[in-house]
């Protein structure tokens, strides 16, 4: 598996799978919608130079965020070698953390993230409220069926 900078060649597939797993090109977060089309991301290829996951971070005060990840082939390491790489890139340019925030539903990303290291660091009771209000296409039930209300965020310090 390769883990490049998003190239050209690759621009209109990772759209498309984004809008249809995030309902549209922008995610609202920490009452800010941000387009993913302006941030760097990087995406995982494998040998045959198929797409198997992309991941969109962003830099701000000496911090790292990941804004958007995804495995299109779960439980192979993808999701593991794309945030690696933020975390390198992280590294090289002297972020003291790399943050990011998932919903209250997506107990597999809270396993997936600790066990890679990252801590909770914050909680934000009802911020799909606002996020909705950026952003209405967000759902109001997530993974199995739960209500979504609540940000999560998960920390590495580096």
């Amino acid at each position: 598996m390769d883990i490049v900078a998003l190239g050209k060649n690759y621009i209109d597939e990772v759209e498309r799978i984004a809008v249809n797993s995030w309902g549209g090109i922008q995610v609202a977060v920490h009452r800010e919608l941000f387009d993913l089309r302006k941030l760097p991301c990087y995406i995982a290829l494998s040998a045959e130079q198929e797409l198997l996951g992309y991941c969109y971070y962003r830099f701000f005060d000496n911090e790292c965020e990941i804004m958007a990840i995804e495995s299109i082939k779960p439980n192979c390491g993808v999701g593991s070698s794309l945030i690696k790489a933020v975390i390198d890139k992280a590294t090289g340019e002297r972020c003291r953390r790399v943050n990011l925030s998932t919903t209250n539903d997506n107990a597999r990303a809270f396993r997936f993230y600790q066990r890679r290291g990252f801590t909770i660091n914050a909680f934000r009771l009802n911020e799909l409220e606002y996020a909705r209000k950026l952003k209405p296409t967000i759902p109001l039930l997530g993974e199995d069926d739960i209500p979504l209300l609540h940000e999560i965020e998960f920390e590495l310090v580096l």
